[in-house]
């Protein structure tokens, strides 16, 4: 054929080879293969998946689909971030007007608004308990690298609700940030560098919103994309969920668990969306750095932090979240166990010893908080700020590690005791953090505060 007419005929034909070479569709597998496999080579979607799954991770009660719900969430705080950008301006002079705008003047613009905020907060809540499934079910184990890869990712997701907190730039962002950025002062060495890094200097100005703003829709969002990328990448090297060692009965992935995750991505959106349409999300007044609030509070998934600090500035502070932090992080070098890989807790006496002293810390705490409590309503506080419930938790904490290790004979109940302790310390301190009033005083929920404030 000559050179002009096989141009014309390549031509002729290039919408249809286009097509057929071009599109997901082609094949790589050979003609009477598996459908399924098939199917999974074919879209981006689909070949995330392994080709064949357990029957045990068809089960809802497995992984309660929470790390799917996170990545749904994520997807749908990607989305509403980038509308919401078309409209922002990350200006000290325009930052709160252009939120009026949007609030008010924009179409859907609340609702943007509203949606970006919940899913935020429903991705806080569903990225710390996939932590807490992964910890119970000891799931880390064989899995070390992916493990820190997770807690880097919780602390990407911490960094950038902490960073898109700022940007409505009123007066609950403002003075909440303000106070977060202050619990800084207490870490020694690296404190004081950290807050100039992320303020720009020693106070929240026009300095801090740009830096906020470039952290939180650029530098925190390509770094959690990396860490996703590096951690589903992970998950299937690693062989998929844990599990005891056997020989599981094997399914395809396609439809059985894909149709599953697409149900629950749907349910997921379809929740955001409702309490979207049903609730705005808040804005405030501009700010005003001459009249701060009271009480001023840290956001609410750093408030424990703040609860603690006013006991003490160093245990809570450094020394709280710092073992706790290393815990975690040596946790799947601390545990070599293998005896009831992915079941709930472990073996029997794991679990018997572990929601034992989990048990344990509760009335601990309680117990704590009702001697500190009384004794500041009577002006007759602890002379030292060694005394007090933070560090009465951390204790407990410390006797739960040795007494369900020593008991179990288990280094998983160990640490699964020491971590549920300090768990429970955790959600408490916040639970009271919520409930503090002008000057940092205790009101229960139904209390009114003074001056009807």
């Amino acid at each position: 054929m000559s050179f002009l007419g096989a141009l014309l005929e390549n031509l002729r034909l290039l919408p249809r080879r286009a097509w057929r070479e071009l599109r997901p569709g082609r094949d790589p597998l050979p003609p009477g293969g598996d459908e399924a496999s098939r199917r999974l080579r074919r879209a981006f979607v689909l070949h995330l998946h392994p080709l064949r799954v357990t029957e045990r991770a068809l089960s809802p009660w497995v992984t309660l689909g929470l790390g799917l719900l996170t990545g749904t969430l994520f997807l749908a705080l990607a989305l509403s971030g980038a509308l919401l950008m078309v409209y922002y301006v990350p200006s000290p002079e325009r930052a709160h007007a252009s939120m009026l705008d949007l609030q008010h003047a924009v179409a859907f613009g609340a609702f943007l608004r509203a949606v970006h905020r919940w899913a935020a907060h429903g991705m806080l809540v569903t990225v710390g308990l996939h932590l807490l499934r992964v910890t119970a079910q000891g799931a880390y184990r064989r899995r070390e690298l992916n493990w820190l890869l997770g807690l880097g990712l919780l602390g990407t997701t911490l960094g950038l609700a902490f960073t898109g907190y700022l940007l409505p730039w009123d007066q609950r962002s403002f003075w909440a940030v303000t106070v977060s950025a202050n619990l800084l002062d207490h870490v020694p060495w690296l404190g004081a560098w950290l807050k100039a890094l992320f303020l720009g200097g020693d106070q929240v100005g026009p300095a801090a919103l740009v830096r906020f703003y470039a952290l939180h829709v650029a530098v925190l969002p390509a770094l959690l994309l990396g860490l996703l990328a590096l951690h589903l990448w992970r998950l299937r090297k690693d062989g998929g969920l844990a599990a005891s060692a056997g020989q599981p009965a094997l399914v395809p992935a396609w439809p059985h668990l894909v149709l599953r995750e697409a149900a629950v991505a749907l349910a997921a959106l379809a929740a955001v969306c409702t309490l979207a349409a049903l609730l705005d999300a808040p804005l405030g007044a501009p700010i005003d750095p001459h009249l701060p609030s009271n009480p001023e509070k840290a956001p609410w998934y750093f408030v424990w932090v703040q609860e603690m600090v006013s006991y003490s500035a160093p245990v809570g502070g450094v020394i709280f979240p710092g073992l706790l932090g290393l815990l975690l992080c040596l946790l799947p070098f601390l545990d070599r166990e293998d005896e009831g890989l992915g079941r709930w807790f472990g073996p029997g006496r794991v679990r018997a010893w572990a929601l034992g002293w989990g048990g344990a810390g509760l009335l601990a705490f309680v117990a704590f908080e009702a001697l500190y409590l009384g004794a500041q309503a009577g002006g007759d506080a602890p002379a030292s700020d060694l005394w007090n419930p933070a560090t009465g938790m951390l204790l407990v904490a410390g006797l739960a590690f040795l007494g369900a290790g020593t008991l179990a004979r288990s280094t998983r109940a160990a640490c699964l005791a020491c971590l549920l302790v300090l768990l429970v310390a955790l959600v408490g301190f916040m639970a009271v953090g919520q409930c503090r009033g002008p000057d940092w005083v205790f009101y229960w929920p139904w209390e009114a505060w003074p001056g009807g404030v």
